[in-house]
This record gives C-alpha cells, structure tokens and sequence, in this order.
C-alpha cells in the first residue's frame, strides 16, 4: 500500500535535525574515503591518540627512576650573628692530677702558679664558625635493584598496547557510524528517484486519463482517483527531498565536515547491494583476532603484572650513591681565593620490608581478586563474541534471503502494473484496479529498498562480529 510506503520513507527521517545550507561545490566522496575521512576528523579518535601519546609518555617517566640521578648543589650563607656556644668553664682546663701535682708542688716550693684569671662564672661564652661561607657539589644516586620498577616498567609499555587496541575499536565504531550513514543517504536518493519516476509516470497517465474522460471511455470518479494518487505522491516526493538533506547532514556530522559543506556519494546502492550479496565467509570463527578480545587479553596482561609488582614489593631495594663537596669558609667576603675543603662519600642503601601491618598483604589479594575479575571479563567477552558471531550469521542469512524474494517480488509488481496501465488505456481495467496496482507497486518498490537497507547493514554487523570490519 501507498500508506505503508509512505510509513518506511517516514522512518528514515528519523534522524537529528540540521540546519542546511546548499554548498555548489561538491566533493564526491567513496564509503571508503568516507570511513576515512570521519577517523581523521573524529574528536573521540583525536583524544585516543592523545591518550596513546601519554602512555608513551609514561612509560618515559617510569623508565627515568632506574636511570642514573644526578644533581648539581651549591649554597652561601652569610652569619650576621655567628652562632654561640655555651661551656663549663673548666672544659679546657688541665686535668685533674694535673691540677693536684701544681699544687703539691706549689706547697713544697713555696712558688705560687701563674693561673688564668678567672671570670667566676660556671660556663663560658664562645663562637665556632666564620662569618661566610660557601659550598658546592655534585650528587649521583643510581637505583641498583627494585623488583616493583623493573614489573612496573613492563606494565607501562603494556598500558600503551592497551590504548593502541582503545584506539582501534575506537576506529571501528566510527567507521560503522559513517557506514549507516553513508547507506542512509544512499537510500535516501533512491527513495526520492523512485518517486520522482513514479510521479512522472502517474502524471502522464493522469493527463492521458483526462482525454480519455473526454472521450467518454472513463468517468469523473476515474480520474479522481488517479487525481487522489499524484497529490499523494507529491506529497511524499517532497518528504523525500527533505529527508535527503537530513540523511546528507548526518553523513556529514559524522565525518566531521561542515554542515554546509557539498558532497556527493561515488559508490551506488546497486553495486553496494550485489557485493553484500556476493559476501562469503570460511565458516569459521577465530575470536582471538577480535579487538574486544585483544582489549580483554590486555586488560589481563596488565593486572597479571599488576599482581607480580604486588608480589616484588616483598623483596629488598638496593641502591648506591655518591657525593662529592667542596666548602669554604671567609670572615671577609672575597670567595676568589683562600682554601676549599673537599667532601667525598659513597655508599649503598639497602631497604629490607619486614612487618608493614599486613597491609602489603592485604595488597596483593586486591590485585588477585581484580586479575579474577578481568579473567572473568574475558571468558564473558568470547562468550559473547561467539554469540554474536552466529546471531549476524543468521541475521544476514536471512537479510540475503529477503532481499533476493523482494526483488524477484519488484520486478513482477513492475510488469503488472505495466499490464495493467495499457488495460486500463484501453479501457479493459477500472481506475480502481489501476491505483490497486499501482499501490501494490509501490508497496513492493518500499519493500525492497528496505530489503537492501537490511541487506547492507547485516553485512555491516556480520563483518563487525566476525573482527573484520
């Protein structure tokens, strides 16, 4: 029926809404260069590649903590105050028995010592230091051995797999949202040159019909109706036009052009439909090729390492340095000569873990659990792939099988219309048999661009399930 034609013109129009803005230029643009052009253009595979380019990034970083340490230090300190140190008063006095024997001495000779004078006080005031002073050197420290950093290196580099296999499915998704566009837009055009043909023709046997009232070989009622069937394709001739123009926005949106941008498709829904025809598989299945299953297998990689970096942190850190220094020290401020007093050491720095709270162990059993989690993950993800693989498999079988009865069911409606246009001429046929063919053909042409819309999608899904697209 018209009705039914009409509905599946209406449900292609269910697309967003654009401004349009016809551009004269246009640029004739293949599925391929089309699929292309959205990966170039899309935001979401613009961030991927930033994402990617931090995880090299990052594994840059983690690779920096094993390399060699080395740093430059130098410092000046100016002491408007030098610091002062308070001791006993007798810390620098002579020793005990030293101190009995002048006395004994001091009473057999009668010879009184010379002592100090003493400030009667119990300590004394002093300053250590001079009023500037200055110091440079150079640091170099060298991580020898951390069980963690050489795991944790590893799962940097396989982050960026991880990021790599984003980016691909990343690509794969836009490429199908261009490809659902791009067959929109195909349909689109043939919906409205089906139309702009039906309408022609029904125009030409309404103004055939008009001689034929005059003729008396009909009636009023005749031409009516034929009247009633070119309002009505119109009308839908028109809904056509627009929804070309909203299908093209779409296709648009999706490669990242401007809205008012000209374009035009180079592929044709003919030859689109007979390779999707021709489509053959081996019949088999390899879900190990599959991008969610290289996503899950990395995911799993990267935990498993998360788990062994859990598991190093048990063992012993070992790392060496090695310090050279010099200083020098002035009451004057004039550092261009005078002494400078060398500092040098190295050493090694061993760090055993003993007892942390169990939290190290509590740790290592978050990780276990998360690396069971994806394992899980990952077992669910081929199931699910398996699934799906057999579901496209049937949905195109059948899609293939539809498509072949709608176009043996096109090309009978065509010749029976044709048939029934040169009866009703000559006046065998009433206009109601006529507009019932006429609908009928309608109906059919409706029937098979939808066959081919599925037919072209199926193929999409299947390839998509098969890690192929």
């Amino acid at each position: 029926m018209l009705l039914r034609y009409i509905s599946f013109l209406s449900a292609i129009a269910l697309l967003p809404l654009l401004s349009f803005c016809q551009n004269e230029d246009l640029k004739a643009y293949s599925l391929k260069e089309a699929q292309d052009q959205a990966v170039k253009n899309n935001t979401q595979v613009k961030l991927m590649m930033v994402e990617i380019s931090i995880a090299k990034e990052t594994v840059k970083s983690v690779r920096a903590i094993g390399m060699p340490q080395v740093d430059a230090t130098g410092t000046f300190n100016h002491f408007i105050d030098i610091p002062t140190s308070v001791v006993p008063t007798d810390a620098f006095g002579f020793p005990d028995w030293f101190n009995q024997w002048v006395n004994d001495v001091s009473q057999s000779t009668t010879v009184t010592p010379n002592y100090p004078p003493s400030s009667g006080e119990e300590f004394n005031a002093v300053q250590f230091g001079s009023k500037y002073t200055s110091s440079f050197g150079i640091t170099y420290n060298q991580l020898l051995f951390d069980g963690s950093f050489i795991i944790g290196l590893q799962a940097a580099r396989s982050f960026v797999d991880v990021q790599n296999q984003a980016l691909s499915k990343t690509e794969t998704e836009v490429k199908s949202l261009v490809t659902q566009a791009y067959y929109s837009v195909l349909i689109a055009e043939q919906n409205m040159e089906i139309l702009q043909r039906n309408l022609e023709s029904l125009q030409k046997t309404f103004t055939e019909s008009k001689e034929l009232l005059s003729a008396g070989f009909i009636e009023q009622i005749d031409l009516d109706q034929i009247k009633l069937l070119v309002a009505n394709l119109e009308i839908s001739h028109n809904t056509a036009i627009e929804q070309l123009e909203i299908s093209k926005k779409l296709l648009k949106y999706q490669m990242g052009l401007p809205l008012d941008a000209g374009i035009s498709l180079s592929d044709e829904l003919s030859s689109l439909a007979t390779m999707s025809a021709d489509y053959v598989t081996d019949g088999t299945f390899n879900f190990e090729t599959h991008i969610d299953y290289k996503i899950a297998q990395a995911q799993v990689r990267l935990l498993q390492l998360g788990k062994k970096a859990e598991q190093f942190r048990y063992l012993p850190t070992l790392g060496g340095f090695f310090n050279h220094q010099r200083s020098g020290y002035r009451n004057e401020f004039d550092f261009g000569g005078g002494s400078w007093y060398p500092t040098t050491i190295w050493g090694l720095s061993l760090n055993i873990p003993i007892f942390g709270g169990f939290g190290q162990a509590a740790n290592l059993n978050i990780a276990g659990l998360k690396l069971e989690q994806a394992e899980l993950r990952q077992i669910q993800i081929i199931d699910g792939l398996k699934l799906n693989e057999s579901s496209a498999r049937l949905a195109f079988t059948a899609a293939l099988s539809l498509y072949l009865n709608q176009k043996e069911n096109l090309s009978l409606a065509e010749t029976i219309r044709e048939r029934t246009s040169v009866k009703f001429k000559e006046g065998l046929v009433s206009s109601m048999e006529l507009t019932q063919a006429e609908n009928q053909f309608f109906s059919t042409q409706g029937a098979y661009v939808q066959s081919v819309f599925s037919l072209l999608n199926a193929r999409t899904e299947l390839q998509k399930a098969l890690g192929t697209f």
